[in-house]
């Protein structure tokens, strides 16, 4: 009988414990997490699996795009939230249009506010530092809302190859795309190899000199706006009358050139940059047809004035960078380029880097004068 007892009172103890609490069980939903180094060298303890990502900053989205995770984003920076299908440059936009129904993280770009932040409630936060310390900020705002914070930073694939690449594979590590982010470092070097493969044997002597305006930074600009390491050109080997040109701060790879220096390099082809028509006063084109000191130009009266796609918008979009290289290489080298349709081969990069063939859209965004001959007036 004592024993019956004993048996009883032991079963009605471990109830009793069970009940307070007592006796530690693992908890199947508890989430696995994973530690990493993001690009400011802070240690994140992050989700292993994360499924609710929010992105912040310049160019936030745009990896998260070439890595194929888009459809884990529940809120975006203020900039991906203000475009339209009709304004969009972005290739990642255009290919994923329900970013622009996405919440927003704050009313200004790279601006994050608590309260929408945990209204959205993340996972993690993804946020594009462009170089700046924002240590400090990111441990406050895990502080406030608990939500980890990795940063990491938009460097040019074409200038920092090697900064580019780790903070790919740094996201690849976060998003658990590792294999997607090789494919695309990857697809990105044989681009190149190709580009310098079509013109290595090309000889130096008698290239013409080629210059190209109204390249957007921080907004629209007219033709004295240009890049001294214009990437196609670098990448065909072309003469870029640029080349060396001030910076300015040296932060950014834009130069404002005045217009007697821009006379006196009289290059012999022109490219304009379509994001310069949304410039004040109409930008290069307007300036190319009206201005008679740039319509004197040599390139302008032979007729040698080409137009590009936009390649700057939320930071560098690089896809285009190569599409646009693809077309001024037709330009300049047609028997070398004889098998490149542009536009066919834009939206192959496209597709295989954002997602979808999205040329026919970007083209109608910048009045279907994207990889055409510009029929300027002369004066």
């Amino acid at each position: 009988m004592k024993k019956i007892m004993s048996i009883g009172i032991l079963l009605l103890l471990i109830t009793v414990c069970l009940t307070a609490g007592c006796i530690q069980t693992s908890d199947p939903h508890e989430t696995e997490t994973i530690t990493i180094t993001d690009s400011a060298g802070r240690e994140v303890v992050i989700p292993a699996d994360p499924q609710r990502i929010a992105v912040s900053g310049s160019g936030s989205t745009r990896l998260v795009a070439y890595l194929g995770a888009l459809d884990r984003v529940v809120a975006v920076d203020s900039q991906d939230g203000k475009t339209t299908q009709t304004s969009d440059l972005r290739p990642y936009g255009l290919a994923n249009p329900g970013l622009r129904e996405l919440p927003t993280l704050g009313t200004a770009k790279g601006q994050i506010e608590p309260e929408r932040l945990l209204a959205a409630s993340p996972d993690l936060i993804l946020k594009s530092t462009s170089g700046t310390d924002l240590a400090g900020e990111a441990d406050e705002l895990t502080a406030k809302t608990g939500i980890p914070v990795v940063l990491y930073s938009q460097y040019d694939p074409g200038t920092k190859p090697d900064e580019f690449a780790a903070n790919l594979r740094l996201l690849g590590k976060v998003l658990g795309k590792e294999e997607r982010a090789e494919e695309i470092l990857k697809y990105f070097d044989a681009i190149r190899e190709d580009l310098a493969s079509r013109t290595k044997d090309i000889p130096d002597e008698g290239k013409p000199m080629l210059y190209v305006g109204g390249v957007a930074y921080s907004g629209s600009h007219g033709f004295y706006s240009t890049q001294p390491n214009y990437l196609p050109f670098r990448y065909l080997s072309a003469n870029n009358a640029a080349a060396g040109a001030d910076t300015g701060s040296g932060t950014t790879e834009n130069a404002k050139v005045a217009k007697e220096q821009i006379l006196a390099w009289d290059p012999d082809i022109l490219f304009v940059d379509l994001a310069t028509l949304t410039a004040a006063g109409g930008g290069s084109i307007v300036e190319l047809s009206t201005d008679p000191s740039y319509n004197s130009m040599t390139a302008v009266q032979t007729g040698e004035v080409y137009a590009v796609l936009p390649h700057t918008s939320m930071g560098a979009n690089y896809e285009t960078i190569l599409a646009d290289a693809y077309y001024i290489g037709k330009v300049l080298y047609p028997e070398q380029f004889a098998d490149i349709d542009p536009a066919a081969k834009a939206d192959e990069i496209y597709e295989f880097v954002v997602g979808a063939p999205v040329y026919d859209q970007l083209n109608a965004n910048v009045n279907n004068l994207s990889f055409t001959k510009l029929e300027i007036p002369l004066l």
